[in-house]
C-alpha cells in the first residue's frame, strides 16, 4: 500500500524547478491501466452511426477535419503525414465533401437531434488549401450538420500562405477562429526549426488576418534548441505590441526519437535543446511577461486579450467529447466507441470513393465508461485553472487528500481560492501540471496509507 508521502512534492525556495525531479517516477495507475481494445463487432458505422451519435445527447459534440498535408517537413513536427503537391487542394477538398455528405446521410434521422459546439480543422497544414475549397467544405458543414449559432469554428495553419484573402472568404463561409503554429518570431530560429516566414511576414499575416474579424490565436514554444529566456521574452513583446492576435497556447517543446528535430541534434547540425531547469525558468518568466501584457490566463496553457477567444475546440477534446471525424488520419468518437480514418490517403480515397465511412480502427472503449466521477471533475476544475472541491473527491480520500494538498500547498504549487472554496495552481503548479494530475489520479486509484 503506497504511503501518502509517496505522493509528496519537495519543499524548496524554487519550486519551479525543484517542486519533483525532471524524470518522472509514478505508482501503478491501476484505476486507469491501458486495457486492450476488445474485437470490434459492432459492424460499419453505417450500421453503429446513429445510435452510437445518441449515446450521450447532452454531451458536447465537436466536428473534426484533418488535413495531412504540409508544404515541408518543420525539424520539431511529429505530425507530418504527405507532401502539399499541386492539384491536392481540389482533390482532397473533392473527397471531404463527399465524406461530409455521406456521413450526414447515414445520421440523416438524427443529425437535427444535437447541435455541434465546435468545428476544427487541424493537421497537417488546412490552410494549404486553395480558398474556394477550403470555403466549399466549411459551407457544406453548416449545411450538414446542425451548427450552433455560437459554435467555434477553427481553421489550424502557418503563417505561410494564409492570406487575408483567404481569411475573408473562409470567415464568410462561416470560419470564426484561426489558429496559427508561429512557435517564435525569431527570425533565425524560425528558420532553423524548418518555418520559412520572417519576423516581419510573421507580423504581417497574423495582422492581415486579424482585419477578417476572426478571433487569431498562435502556438508559442518554449525550450526550443538555442533558445533563452531573453528571446522568448521578446517573442512575447513582438507578438503583444505588433500584432491583434487575441490569445496563444504556451507549449513546451517535445522531442521525440528519431524525428528530424532528434536526428538535427544528435548530429550536430542544431543546437541542443535547453537543460530541464532552465526550460522551467522561461515558462515562469513567460508567465509573468503575459499577465505584464494584459493577457488573462484562462486554461492551463491557454492565455487571451479579450472573452471572445475560448478555446473551446480544446478544452472539449480533454473532456473525451463527442467527436465525428472527416479527412484522412483523423480519430473520433461517439459514446464509448472510439475510432479513426485511414491514414494512408490512397486508401481513403478508395473507400470515400465507395460511399463509406472510412474506418480504419474501431474500438468499444471502456476507458471512455470509468472517466467520470472524480476524473471527469478534475479534468474540468484543471481546466478552470483549480482543483476539485473537496465535496467532489470519493468518500474514501477526503480526509488523506486535504492533507495531500496542504503539503502541495506548502511546496508553493498551490494557493487557496480567494473565494474560500477549494485551490488553485501557483505558476509553479501549472508548470507541474501534468505530473500534479497523473499523481491525483494515481492517489484515488488505490488504498493510501497515513
Amino acid at each position: 500500500m503506497p504511503e501518502i508521502s509517496d505522493f509528496y512534492a519537495r519543499v524548496s525556495s524554487d519550486p519551479l524547478t525543484m517542486a519533483f525531479d525532471e524524470k518522472q517516477k509514478t505508482l501503478p495507475p491501476s484505476a486507469r491501466m491501458q486495457r486492450q481494445p476488445q474485437e470490434w463487432k459492432g459492424g460499419s458505422f453505417a450500421e453503429f452511426g446513429a445510435k452510437a451519435f445518441m449515446a450521450r445527447p447532452e454531451r458536447s459534440l465537436a466536428l473534426y477535419v484533418h488535413v495531412p498535408f504540409c508544404h515541408h517537413h518543420c525539424t520539431f513536427c511529429p505530425f507530418y503525414i504527405n507532401q502539399t503537391k499541386k492539384g491536392f487542394s481540389k482533390e482532397y477538398s473533392a473527397l471531404l465533401l463527399k465524406e461530409i455528405v455521406d456521413t450526414a446521410h447515414v445520421l440523416k434521422d438524427v443529425v437535427d437531434k444535437r447541435s455541434v459546439d465546435a468545428v476544427y480543422f487541424g493537421g497537417g497544414t488546412p490552410s494549404d488549401l486553395e480558398r474556394d475549397d477550403m470555403a466549399a467544405v466549411i459551407r457544406a458543414l453548416h449545411e450538414c450538420f446542425k451548427i450552433s449559432p455560437d459554435a467555434e469554428v477553427t481553421v489550424e495553419g502557418r503563417t505561410t500562405g494564409f492570406t487575408a484573402e483567404k481569411g475573408k472568404a473562409w470567415v464568410e463561409a462561416g470560419a470564426n477562429r484561426f489558429s496559427l503554429g508561429v512557435q517564435s518570431a525569431n527570425t533565425a530560429l524560425r528558420k532553423k526549426l524548418g518555418r520559412i516566414s520572417s519576423r516581419e511576414e510573421v507580423g504581417q499575416a497574423l495582422n492581415g488576418l486579424c482585419e477578417s474579424g476572426a478571433s487569431v490565436v498562435i502556438d508559442l514554444m518554449y525550450g526550443l534548441p538555442g533558445q533563452d529566456v531573453p528571446m522568448l521574452l521578446d517573442d512575447i513583446r513582438y507578438i503583444s505590441e505588433e500584432t491583434g492576435i487575441a490569445g496563444l497556447d504556451l507549449y513546451e517543446l517535445r522531442r521525440f526519437p528519431d524525428s528530424p528535430l532528434d536526428k538535427a541534434i544528435q548530429r550536430g547540425k542544431m543546437p541542443a535543446m535547453p537543460e530541464f531547469r532552465e526550460k522551467a525558468r522561461m515558462f515562469g518568466a513567460a508567465y509573468a511577461c503575459l499577465y505584464d501584457y494584459g493577457f488573462e490566463h484562462f486554461s492551463p496553457k491557454h492565455w487571451r486579450r479579450n472573452p471572445r477567444e475560448r478555446s473551446l475546440y480544446n478544452r472539449l477534446a480533454g473532456r473525451q467529447t463527442d467527436m465525428i471525424p472527416f479527412g484522412s488520419a483523423a480519430g473520433g468518437r461517439l459514446g464509448t466507441i472510439g475510432f479513426g480514418t485511414e491514414r494512408n490517403i490512397a486508401s481513403y480515397a478508395e473507400r470515400v470513393g465507395r460511399g463509406e465511412k472510412p474506418l480504419s480502427r474501431i474500438a468499444f472503449s471502456p476507458l471512455s465508461v470509468d472517466r467520470g466521477g472524480f476524473f471527469h471533475e478534475m479534468d474540468v476544475a484543471m481546466e478552470s485553472l483549480r482543483l476539485p472541491d473537496f465535496d467532489k473527491w470519493p468518500v474514501s480520500h477526503r480526509d488523506s487528500g486535504k492533507k495531500l494538498l496542504a503539503q502541495w500547498k506548502e511546496a508553493g504549487l498551490l494557493v487557496d481560492n480567494q473565494d474560500g472554496n477549494g485551490m488553485s495552481l501557483t505558476c509553479a503548479g501549472f508548470f507541474w501540471s501534468e505530473r500534479l494530475k497523473k499523481l491525483l489520479a494515481d492517489f484515488v486509484a488505490a488504498p493510501v496509507a497515513g
